[in-house]
């Protein structure tokens, strides 16, 4: 190690945080009129979106179901 501050340890604010179990992520935000998204990969190389069936997702009037 050298004592320029290259391969030095240096103390982080948010470990401590984090290693306790008290830290806050982007998931435990919850937001009035808050939407969720998913975004599905496919294991098919190249392929193309035919149709999307979007009935499951949204109520009679079109606007999204929450779970």
């Amino acid at each position: 190690m050298t004592e320029d501050g290259i391969g030095v340890p240096l103390r982080r604010r948010e470990d401590r945080r984090f290693l306790t179990g008290r830290g806050r992520y982007v998931h435990d935000i919850v937001r009035p009129r808050q939407l969720h998204a998913v975004f599905l990969r496919s294991p098919h190389a190249h392929a193309e979106i035919v149709t999307i069936d979007k009935a499951e997702g949204a109520g009679e009037d079109g606007t999204p179901v929450h779970h």
